[in-house]
């Protein structure tokens, strides 16, 4: 009980809105807590902070750019997001930039100058694995950021923006270190539910710590082939537990951020809608998942009931176009929230599915085609079903192709991208600009002069353009905006006009 209270607490923490000015801009700040404030309360204060922004504003973002969300055709909440006008919504990015420059990042440093002192070696290499990650999401969605200066207070109020390789390097050394204490952080009495992710078990932090690494090493297959392989054959990346935070409860302010955020705060909770891009592919393979992501609709496009079961999607960024004469909001699905849902860190699904990948890029088909076999089973059985071989197996909907490596990563990374849905979506995003998966296409998924009608020219299981873009004509976006924060409290920062959107990152496709 003691613990849920402590979850509680810290979750009502996460959702109250960070301060302006000043106070809220400073990365270099200490969190809030008292000199005193325990090694436990300072892990699980930094978890919740990761968790708060990454699964409210970063899965918001990840969903509507990797398109299996898109904005309802009579509301405009997340709009901007939508069309990519980022230039007016800048409040997303910031709000994730903040909570980990100011909240995750700075309990989790004093946790590991604690845990050193006082030999608690499971939360030392429990923060130093979140530290990583933090640092791993930052440097994603802006690639240039504060990393060998970060969080050195007064030593550096204006810390250097440090370039992505010299971070992601950065990165895979406070992993190394993670994992070399592993046999200490095991001699100790287990953190229990004091840890949110993973009850204590530091046999899965260290699979969660190997798996990330993996992750930031394929970022560059050719050069880091001989690691990647080293990290494959050990063979001790996740593979029964998905590293997520869960603990929330159907109540205000305890709930998981983005259903607080979207379907508790807001005034209309019909926002959030089936995008046709992955709608459309779903009822092609008559995918039951399908009913795991969205509402079944209620009437057809002309107002006649809708037979049961039946799931539509709305184009991509199509909130200005279609008005509610021409596709009514009960003709297209809305998306399934619940407050229960946990913020997923790394899946199952995607440790699998990455091994697959290596596998491909190798030219090993047979150990290929297992582990994207294993990645889909993974990411059925995360919904309760037990029919992933139906699909996988010979004749199969979603039978691996071994044709060419083309072939078989299209393969894995549309089995991914589907997985990520209502999960970590923001994954999925960082997957398409890496390896150009799902391709980014030039139609529209359904008709513009029939929204509940497949385009005959649209090739199913791409990107579509979102119609309302305001960015050249062809552009999808690569990254974040710097948030304003950057270069008011900041002389180091990048000029923020050197990094359009569009921009693509060293390690993308």
């Amino acid at each position: 009980m003691k613990n849920k209270i402590i979850l509680s607490v810290l979750i009502s923490l996460m959702m109250i809105n960070l301060p302006s000015c000043s106070d809220f801009l400073d990365i270099n700040k200490d969190p809030r807590y008292p000199a005193d404030a325990t090694t436990k309360m300072l892990f699980a204060s930094g978890v919740s902070w990761s968790a708060s922004r990454l699964g409210r504003d970063g899965q918001l973002v990840g969903e509507m750019w990797a398109q299996h969300y898109t904005q309802n055709n009579a509301a405009n909440q997340y709009k901007d997001i939508d069309y990519y006008n980022m230039a007016n919504n800048n409040g997303y990015p910031t709000a994730i930039w903040s909570s980990m420059y100011t909240g995750a990042l700075p309990d989790f440093r004093i946790a590991i100058e604690q845990a050193e002192q006082n030999g608690e070696w499971h939360y030392w290499l429990a923060s130093k694995v979140m530290t990583a990650f933090d640092f791993y999401l930052l440097v994603s969605f802006w690639e240039k950021i504060p990393f060998t200066e970060a969080l050195k207070g007064t030593d550096a109020l204006e810390p250097a923006y440090d370039e992505g390789k010299t971070v992601d390097t950065g990165i895979i050394a406070i992993l190394d270190e993670a994992i070399a204490k592993k046999a200490e952080a095991s001699s100790i009495a287990s953190m229990a539910a004091n840890d949110f992710v993973f009850g204590g078990n530091i046999d899965n932090w260290v699979k969660f710590a190997k798996t990330l690494k993996l992750k930031i090493l394929m970022r560059d297959f050719a050069a880091n082939q001989s690691a990647i392989q080293a990290l494959v054959n050990e063979g001790d990346l996740l593979a029964t537990a998905d590293a997520r935070m869960t603990g929330f409860i159907d109540a205000t302010n305890n709930s998981n951020p983005l259903y607080e955020a979207d379907r508790r705060a807001l005034n209309t909770a019909a926002n959030l809608r089936a995008s046709a891009t992955l709608a459309n592919y779903l009822n092609a393979y008559n995918d039951p998942r399908i009913a795991n992501f969205y509402e079944p609709v209620t009437i057809n496009i002309d107002g006649t009931p809708a037979p049961a079961d039946t799931y539509r999607g709305v184009d991509q960024g199509s909130a200005d176009f279609y008005v509610q004469a021409t596709f009514p909001t009960n003709a297209h699905s809305r998306a399934r929230l619940a407050a229960t849902d946990p913020v997923y860190f790394l899946s199952v699904a995607d440790a699998y599915f990455l091994q697959a990948e290596v596998y491909a890029r190798l030219g090993d088909v047979a150990q290929a085609k297992a582990k994207y076999n294993a990645g889909v089973n993974a990411a059925f059985t995360r919904w309760g079903y037990n029919t992933a071989a139906i699909f996988t197996g010979a004749g199969g909907a979603y039978e691996f192709n071994s044709t060419d490596l083309n072939s078989m990563l299209k393969c894995i990374l549309t089995q991914k991208w589907i997985a990520t849905t209502r999960c970590n979506s923001w994954d999925a995003f960082f997957d398409i600009n890496r390896t150009g998966f799902p391709a980014l296409g030039t139609q529209t998924a359904n008709r513009t002069d029939a929204p509940a009608t497949q385009n005959p020219d649209y090739v199913l299981g791409t990107l579509t353009p979102s119609i309302g873009s305001v960015l050249p004509a062809g552009d999808y976006p690569r990254r974040f905006l710097f948030t304003k924060s950057s270069s008011d409290y900041n002389s180091k920062a990048p000029d923020a006009d050197d990094y359009p959107i569009g921009k693509k990152m060293w390690w993308h496709k």
